[in-house]
């Protein structure tokens, strides 16, 4: 289902109207998350922000503008009224506002501000919050960003969640679409800590593992290239990180997935899971995978005509969700063992394990040390 765009909307405060945006999660309704930046943020960049969460399943009401207190909690209120938004609401902030909405702050279950050095003002307050506050400062060849982090970190309360971090390879700015400071990377990383606090008092509280299962049911049992495509977002992009198989964007992943890996899925192959950890907004899956090279596999041995021999990999799946939609993927195993196990990668002496490796994730009583033997032997008898 296409994403909702977002409708405008204006608000009343004391000093006049200002213009704002109501965007929805697609499922119609989603947890209120008030949305506040400075008055110079364009309008596009704050829409899509507000796309951004949406998607992750709030009712977002965004405003860029200066605020005082009165004006959050009105906004607060105005967000609550929306019949889209469920539950008590969240605020994210970024720069000068998050003052005003610490002073507001009884009117959130939780607050997330960004590159705000003027709460150290308010620094004996943060403790008393009726709600848990993460504040987060990009401090590349800032100082002061990164002064007011340290003086922070020893104002507010961790055992109900708050946190401070601070972002040393960033500058102020960097987690705003559109700033010149903007760095994908870590606006990705701070956006799971700003998830964090927000999905575990209010939701939406999503089942990855099961939303995972139902993507790779139909690559490996329905073989539905459609229905694996329905499971993700618009533009999602998918990494088999030894070999760069995979796609970025809808049309090159669904390329991939038709032509290059659904039908290519070995008929004698099994999974076994060793861990799952789920986080705000991905999960981490660690397996064993064994299968059969029956065919071309082009994700795994590219241009390596079929061998019939079995291959057991131990393998990584970091799954990144936005809302109920599958992100991204990215998948690792050793490549030198899958090589080796296929006969075509001769490693003699050197400490590449075969099919051993994967046994021994499951059964961590299996032999260790096996390409060591000589300088493990060195260690016998010397003191622990």
């Amino acid at each position: 289902m296409a994403r909702n765009s977002g409708r405008p909307i204006s608000i009343e405060f004391a000093g006049g109207a200002m213009p704002g945006l109501v965007d929805t999660h697609h499922s119609g309704s989603g947890p209120g998350l008030l949305l506040l930046c400075d008055v110079n943020t364009p309008d596009e960049n704050l829409a899509a922000r507000a796309a951004l969460f949406a998607d992750e399943g709030y009712t977002v009401l965004a405003l860029g503008g200066t605020f005082d207190t009165g004006a959050v909690r009105t906004a607060a209120k105005t967000l609550t009224s929306q019949a889209e938004a469920t539950g008590e609401p969240v605020c994210v902030v970024h720069g000068d506002g998050a003052v005003a909405v610490i002073g507001a702050a009884s009117e959130f279950a939780a607050i997330v501000a960004f590159d705000a050095p003027g709460l150290t003002a308010q620094a004996d307050m943060l403790a008393a919050l009726p709600c848990p506050v993460v504040l987060q400062f990009g401090t590349k060849n800032t100082p002061a960003a990164a002064t007011a982090a340290d003086a922070l970190r020893t104002k507010i309360n961790p055992a109900n969640g708050s946190r401070v971090y601070a972002w040393p390879d960033a500058a102020p700015g960097f987690a705003f679409p559109g700033d010149p400071r903007f760095d994908s990377r870590l606006d990705s990383l701070a956006h799971t800590r700003t998830l964090e606090p927000i999905r575990r008092i209010v939701g939406p509280h999503y089942d990855y593992e099961a939303l995972f299962a139902e993507h790779i049911r139909h690559e490996f049992e329905t073989r539905d290239v459609d229905a694996t495509m329905a499971t993700m977002i618009d533009d999602p992009y998918v990494n088999h990180v030894a070999t760069l198989a995979g796609g970025v964007g809808h049309d090159m992943l669904k390329r991939f997935y038709k032509y290059h890996f659904v039908e290519q899925n070995s008929r004698e192959r099994f999974s076994t899971t060793v861990s799952v950890t789920p986080g705000p907004d991905r999960v981490a899956i660690e397996l064993v995978v064994r299968f059969r090279h029956d065919q071309m596999l082009d994700r795994y041995f590219p241009g390596i005509a079929p061998t019939g021999k079995m291959v057991e990999l131990a393998t990584l799946l970091i799954v990144k969700f936005r809302g109920d939609k599958l992100c991204h993927e990215h998948i690792y195993w050793d490549q030198g063992s899958a090589l080796k196990q296929i006969g075509v990668l001769e490693t003699g002496d050197l400490p590449v394990a075969g099919p051993e490796a994967a046994r021994k994730v499951l059964d961590e009583h299996l032999p260790s040390n096996i390409f060591m033997q000589d300088a493990w032997a060195t260690s016998e008898d010397k003191p622990i």
